[in-house]
């Protein structure tokens, strides 16, 4: 079987007096061109990475220098299932259970190594376990600040009847479409939206809002005007020391703190709409 062979490092000492030279010599490699110094030495080690054995080895006929074997980023590892009451269970790709558990336990697949949340951070785990604790059979459901839409995709896996999820970074937003259709959910929206300039055009019985304190505090009118009266909001996002200031803009603004939690320095906490 052939098989690709591997990415080389090509690399090589100059003298720091020289680097504007070399910087224009190397130009064509610029996105892939590392410049490492050295305290106390006045050379510079230049390295260009990504290269093609072809590449490498013009480099190295022109220039001199050493090449050597590009190794490949280590996979991430598949992440320990974790269970959220007795009525979801979140695994990484990796793993391959059935669709669901014997005992009625959804499952979600959220894969492993992604930098927006999997489940085990404590805002989030916190966040899904309030969540799981709430009736959402035919309920709609908001998810401000979704990240890979871990918390929208389980509402929706828990019984939510149609879901908004939302992220203000468009990378976000990418990940929560693969993971939608990675775990085959439908009647999921996935927008991308800056809740700091957000108008809401109608409201949702349930919302979960993961954010800074920052953008929770300034953003406490508009998680008003989404979260329909006798509504539930979720938020977190929150450090402990911030949490008085975060409680205190959501009820100036006709929220009343029901549950809070505390997960090591984090704070997340359940309130209702007036």
């Amino acid at each position: 079987m052939n098989r690709a062979r591997p990415l080389q490092i090509w690399s090589k000492n100059c003298q720091e007096h020289l680097e504007s030279l070399w910087l224009q010599r190397l130009a064509p490699f610029a996105d892939r061109l590392a410049v490492l110094s050295h305290p106390n030495r006045k050379s510079l080690r230049l390295e260009i990475y990504g290269l093609s054995p072809g590449d490498a080895k013009k480099l190295t006929q022109e220039w001199g220098g050493r090449t050597r074997a590009q190794l490949p980023p280590p996979a991430p590892k598949a992440a320990a299932p974790i269970r959220i009451r007795q009525r979801l269970i979140i695994v990484s790709s990796e793993s391959d259970p059935a669709p669901e558990t014997p005992n009625g336990r959804a499952v979600l697949r959220i894969p492993a190594g992604m930098a927006f949340g999997t489940g085990d951070h404590a805002t989030t785990a916190t966040c899904l376990r309030l969540l799981a604790d709430l009736e959402l059979q035919g309920e709609e459901f908001l998810d401000l600040g979704c990240g890979t839409g871990i918390l929208g995709l389980a509402a929706r896996a828990l019984g939510a009847d149609r879901v908004l999820a939302a992220d203000f970074d468009p990378d976000a937003v990418r990940v929560t479409k693969d993971n939608l259709r990675l775990n085959q959910l439908s009647r999921v929206t996935v927008r991308q939206l800056d809740v700091l300039d957000w108008k809401p055009d109608r409201q949702w019985p349930v919302v979960a809002a993961n954010l800074f304190s920052g953008i929770l505090i300034e953003a406490a009118a508009t998680l008003a005007a989404a979260t329909a009266p006798g509504g539930t909001l979720i938020f977190s996002g929150v450090l402990q020391t911030q949490a008085q200031a975060v409680c205190k803009a959501l009820t100036q603004n006709g929220f009343r703190i029901q549950t809070r939690v505390r997960r090591g320095k984090w704070f997340t906490a359940l309130a209702l709409r007036a």
